[in-house]
């Protein structure tokens, strides 16, 4: 794999992790690339979770039921939302997620952790109808890829301090707001660089719009 191939996987893993996180988003709902025909669908197996994947997923449900209540009460009294984030994607999860299963991974597993903190009247503001912005507090995601051919890991850590703004309890604007970087030289030097990019053209803006209205829409709904 091409160090252009291994750095945009990384990206692409952090930025689903950002969504499955702050948002959050379950990463088995968002489709940055467009779903295959339902006949390619139908011949895959059915997905039996781990007990560590279990875990993860009860703990994420966790979470977007706090948020999603704070949505819906938009009551700023109580406590704030400080919630353990963890994602593990299977190497065949990776493959769909950049390039739809057409490239060969040759490496295992990824693995992506967080804590999220949120704050509750933050949270209840963005439910308003009243325009209001609303800047989290910077998070830090460290992926990890297992590397299948000498058993080592491969580390990332990326911070970024989302900003959304909210017109009539829907988000109108956003910004990711890429910070530090943790990562070997080889990822380091394509990934600075996209992340710089993403802050001063605000490229991925309107995805954060999209799928923070479809959470407090319709996934929120799905929750009750």
């Amino acid at each position: 794999m091409t160090q252009i191939k291994i750095t945009t996987t990384i990206l692409a893993l952090v930025f689903i992790f950002a969504q499955v996180s702050w948002l959050p988003l379950s990463a088995q709902t968002a489709e940055p690339y467009p779903a295959p025909p339902a006949n390619e669908q139908a011949k895959k197996p059915k997905r039996v979770l781990t007990p560590e994947e279990k875990a993860e997923k009860a703990q994420r449900r966790i979470c977007k039921v706090q948020i999603c209540g704070i949505f819906a009460s938009r009551k700023a009294q109580g406590a704030d939302i400080d919630c353990p984030i963890v994602k593990t994607w299977r190497e065949e999860d990776i493959e769909d997620i950049i390039s739809g299963g057409k490239l060969d991974w040759p490496w295992g597993k990824a693995q992506c952790t967080t804590q999220l903190k949120l704050k509750r009247d933050v949270l209840a503001a963005a439910a308003g109808e009243d325009g209001t912005t609303a800047k989290l507090d910077t998070l830090t995601i460290a992926c990890s890829l297992d590397l299948k051919s000498d058993g080592k890991s491969y580390d990332v850590k990326v911070d970024m301090t989302p900003e959304v703004t909210f017109r009539g309890g829907r988000a109108v604007s956003a910004q990711i707001n890429w910070g530090a970087i943790d990562a070997p030289l080889l990822a380091y030097s394509v990934i600075w660089p996209g992340a710089k990019l993403d802050n001063s053209l605000n490229i991925l803006g309107g995805q954060v719009v999209k799928m923070t209205n479809e959470f407090m829409g319709r996934k929120c709904a799905a929750l009750k």
